[in-house]
């Protein structure tokens, strides 16, 4: 009796704690990062990510050129400023972490270059796109750590066909 006693305890006490680690994955649901992989240019990238489940999130990031160009895509535009939402989904092998495939929609704003043979300025236009990255989380800090690359098919008469999605971004878990 004694050894049945002993081992529903321990079960119990198995099952609390490993109740306790998914409860505790998702307390913290909020992260804010910063692009650094933009800051060694003169553009600005901040992105936020909100936890719906351990293994699922949507966010936002808002990209801004400060240069006289932008970021430039290839010899023909440069990007201003680019808005996109976006969905992740996780498959590492803990919560809330590891490798992700992301799609992500937006508004992406630049112009044309004047070294161009036909400029037309300034573009606005849809975007729709994908991209695949990892995500390292330390939980006793709330740093995150997210490396990413991917890119987007523009919907527009007079803008570039497509725009890059990628970056190194850090920031905090809160």
């Amino acid at each position: 009796m004694k050894k049945i006693t002993l081992i529903a305890l321990l079960f119990a006490l198995t099952w609390q704690a490993s109740s306790q680690t998914l409860e505790n994955s998702l307390q913290k649901r909020n992260e804010l990062k910063l692009d650094v992989a933009f800051l060694l240019g003169s553009t600005l990238k901040v992105e936020y990510e909100y936890w719906l489940t351990d293994w699922s999130s949507v966010g936002a990031s808002a990209l801004y050129g400060f240069g006289s160009n932008g970021i430039e895509i290839d010899g023909d535009f440069s990007i201003r400023f680019q808005m996109l939402g976006t969905y992740r989904l996780y498959f590492g092998k803990e919560p809330t972490r590891g490798f992700f495939l992301e799609g992500n929609l937006g508004i992406v704003h630049g112009k044309e270059s004047i070294f161009s043979w036909n400029p037309v300025g300034d573009f606005t236009a849809f975007g729709v796109g994908i991209a695949l990255g990892w995500k390292w989380y330390i939980p006793r800090s709330g740093i995150v750590l997210d490396i990413f690359g991917g890119a987007g098919r523009l919907f527009g008469d007079n803008g570039p066909g497509a725009y890059p999605r990628a970056g190194v971004a850090v920031g905090k878990r809160f």
